[in-house]
């Protein structure tokens, strides 16, 4: 959601995303609504057909701000195999950027798959841990300098607008029960509004890439100095994301926007 650095370099960039730290960036609070389709494939026994959904939500809130990702889709590999997925993810983050709390369940070919459920909290620069209340008795540390999801596209954002070509930090999200990750960004040069666009796109835009990797997967697995995933799009400096493209290695999937609309602040008394 898509190896830059190597696994020796993870403390440099997790302190150097810490390091980067500067005021909050204006959000826009909106629904997204996405069709997914194959974009490319690589190697014989790949997927050869995708076709899909996914809705994506950022809300503010009083105490801090909301995010839900839900999709479904179905992938046809060359054997002729399909794989239907779906999966629904939602969190809650503190204003301070302090508190997470995070659910995902999936089903795939209409089996129950996962069910993740728990509370992250981090203490400042060094770091903190994940309590998962689904599955049992796990618990995770995050390094210094990992950010949750909000504060990490508002210190994103601030990086774009700052004209930085690179950002990097620790991440966690809850969605996975592998570890947290660190993302690497490449940011590309300012692309100016277009007062003829959606309302909501016609500020400046950049191209970015961003690499994800599972912290200590390179450690025990040297083919694991790939990222995990790649995720190129068109980023919005109010954090609306279009023209994505997310690749998995053997093949890539494309996210068109077809649905984008405002969601109303709350009033905070």
């Amino acid at each position: 959601m898509f190896r830059i650095a190597p696994s020796a370099a993870l403390a440099l960039l997790l302190l150097s995303g810490a390091a980067q730290a500067a005021p909050a960036a204006a959000l826009q609070p909106h629904r997204a609504v996405y069709s997914l389709t194959l974009d490319m494939t690589r190697g014989q026994h790949s997927v050869v057909s995708i076709a899909g959904q996914m809705e994506y939500r950022w809300a503010a809130a009083c105490d801090g701000s909301s995010f839900e990702q839900n999709y479904q889709v179905a992938m046809v590999y060359a054997s002729g195999d399909t794989l239907t997925r779906k999966t629904r993810y939602a969190g809650w983050e503190s204003a301070d950027g302090h508190e997470l709390t995070y659910n995902l369940s999936s089903s795939t070919n209409g089996e129950d798959k996962e069910d993740i459920r728990g509370t992250a909290r981090l203490d400042g620069a060094a770091g903190g841990d994940a309590v998962f209340k689904t599955p049992a008795d796990l618990k995770q540390a995050l390094p210094a300098g990992s950010l949750f999801p909000t504060t990490h596209m508002q210190r994103l954002v601030e990086a774009m607008r700052q004209g930085q070509s690179i950002f990097t930090a620790g991440f966690f999200d809850g969605s996975s029960t592998d570890g947290p990750q660190y993302v690497s960004v490449a940011i590309g040069r300012t692309q100016p509004g277009d007062p003829a666009a959606d309302p909501l796109r016609q500020g400046p835009s950049h191209p970015v890439v961003m690499a994800f990797f599972t912290v200590g997967k390179a450690d025990k697995d040297k083919s694991a100095e790939q990222p995990d995933y790649e995720l190129r799009q068109r980023l919005f400096e109010n954090g609306i994301a279009d023209r994505i493209v997310i690749d998995y290695g053997d093949f890539a999937m494309a996210a068109k926007l077809d649905t984008l609309e405002p969601i109303a602040a709350p009033r905070c008394d």
